[in-house]
């Protein structure tokens, strides 16, 4: 009987890690789905050229994993929940992994300290992670603290942009560290624009301006492919803090800012886009392509898509600032790629090893040359920025103006509430309406665990009647 008591090192030196990844790239794929029969270890020992002992023993640990089950006389199946499994050689990304073309590179640099290490986007945890601000703070109970690994590692800290870094401290703790981030603007293409007999967008423009735009591109443009619009918190929360909204202000004897005049300001000028448009497209993918072969006019994004137009055959377009809101600031949110490492399943080692290899000067400079964002080391981001490009020096000039206050960890519930108003911009209930029950249902938490003044519970608008959003977001 084949030796199923492999450690992790030992799967690294033989041929039982290549078949455990040949066996998750078919469940990638959805050459194998939930309930599917998995082919024979002799079939795959044929496929591979990998000996049957070496098949049978990485099918069982994968049975051990809970991926997949072995039933008497009948064969390997794949397990209903497999995707819902923390491997130790995954590292779960955020993204949908043609649309990292940067991801393989990667890859490779941490392969180089680490070993047998695969990217990810269809297990929804790994050993290892990259992640968003959103899903970082909101889950970051589930991220082992890297704060003292990440000191120790690195002792001259001036090194870093240290200002990207701080909304990750949570409670004390470090659930995760940018390794690149970002400004967001607006990604132009000047064909779609000269069509559609509208001048180009400018720095300094302001709403007005911006509105008009998009009409005057509709006549020449699908609606839905004018500008990159949905009801997500990447997208939306720059609308906010353009306005001079935020979710929550800390210190304040009612630190909820949901209801507050400019934050609904931002979400009313978002819904109003998304009315004008009439036509939205959800997927962000599609739409992405679209832009890349010169078929949409407008995109927000942060720098990374300066990677993904280098990579394409448009050499058409232009950069530009969001426009200014009435009574607004300018700012915009950070876009932020984290590092994190799950606390239920890694150990301090890999964390180390993890740390130090995406923070390294190495790994820095290719996120560099490739424009992945803007590097989260110094050294590595003066390299990538190319200022006598004007679309690339505008990235260098917004830096000063993202803002980090997103306030989305406990005490404050924020997945509540960016749930709430994703729902609400979908069109599920009224938006002024179901902004006052989702500030009244966060006072009501923020109360519940001794966050809020006294007296400063019933500072929102009073209701009448029952607002649709009590369907849509999870009750306290």
């Amino acid at each position: 009987m084949a030796d199923t008591n492999l450690t992790y090192s030992d799967m690294l030196a033989n041929k039982v890690t290549d078949v455990r990844h040949y066996i998750l790239s078919l469940l990638e794929e959805g050459a194998l789905c939930a309930g599917h029969q998995l082919p024979g270890a002799r079939e795959i020992a044929l496929t591979l050229s990998i000996s049957f002992v070496k098949v049978q023993q990485a099918i069982e640990t994968l049975c051990q994993d809970g991926v997949l089950e072995t039933v008497s006389r009948k064969g390997t199946f794949v397990q209903k929940d497999w995707h819902k499994r923390a491997l130790r050689e995954n590292v779960a990304v955020y993204n949908q992994l043609h649309r990292m073309t940067w991801a393989t590179g990667l890859l490779k640099e941490l392969n180089r300290e680490i070993g047998g290490l695969r990217m990810t986007y269809a297990f929804e945890q790994g050993m290892l992670e990259i992640r968003t601000t959103r899903h970082v703070l909101v889950n970051h109970a589930e991220y082992m603290d890297i704060g003292d690994i990440f000191r120790e590692c690195y002792p001259d800290q001036s090194v870093f942009f240290e200002r990207p870094m701080e909304p990750f401290r949570v409670g004390g703790r470090t659930v995760g560290i940018p390794f690149s981030f970002s400004p967001r603007v607006i990604f132009y293409n000047p064909t779609a624009f000269e069509q559609a007999g509208c001048p180009l967008p400018r720095p300094g423009w302001s709403w007005d301006e911006f509105i008009q735009t998009v009409r005057r591109l509709k006549r020449s443009v699908p609606p839905n492919r004018v500008i990159n619009w949905h009801p997500q918190f990447f997208l939306w929360m720059n609308f906010v803090v353009r306005s001079g909204g935020c979710l929550f202000r800390p210190n304040e004897d009612d630190p909820v800012a949901v209801d507050s005049l400019q934050t609904l300001a931002g979400l009313k000028r978002f819904a109003d886009l998304g009315a004008e448009l009439g036509s939205t497209d959800p997927d962000g993918d599609a739409f992405s392509a679209a832009f890349l072969d010169g078929d949409a006019a407008m995109q927000i994004a942060g720098r990374e898509q300066m990677h993904a137009l280098a990579s394409s055959n448009n050499r058409n377009w232009g950069a530009v600032p969001l426009p200014l809101m009435p009574d607004g600031l300018d700012v915009t949110a950070q876009a932020t790629d984290l590092i994190c490492v799950r606390a239920s399943c890694a150990t301090s080692a890999l964390a180390r090893k993890y740390v130090r290899t995406m923070l390294s000067e190495r790994v820095q400079d290719y996120l560099a040359k490739v424009k992945q964002n803007i590097p989260i080391r110094k050294s590595s981001a003066f390299l990538s920025l190319d200022l006598g490009d004007p679309r690339d020096a505008l990235f260098a000039m917004e830096l000063g103006k993202v803002s980090t206050a997103f306030h989305l960890a406990p005490p404050y519930p924020g997945a509540l509430v960016t749930d709430g108003i994703n729902q609400l911009l979908a069109g599920k209930g009224d938006l002024e309406e179901g902004l006052a029950e989702l500030a009244q249902m966060a006072r009501t938490w923020l109360a519940i665990h001794g966050r809020m003044a006294k007296g400063s519970i019933d500072r929102s608008p009073a209701r009448t009647g029952r607002s649709d959003l009590q369907a849509v977001v999870p009750q306290l």
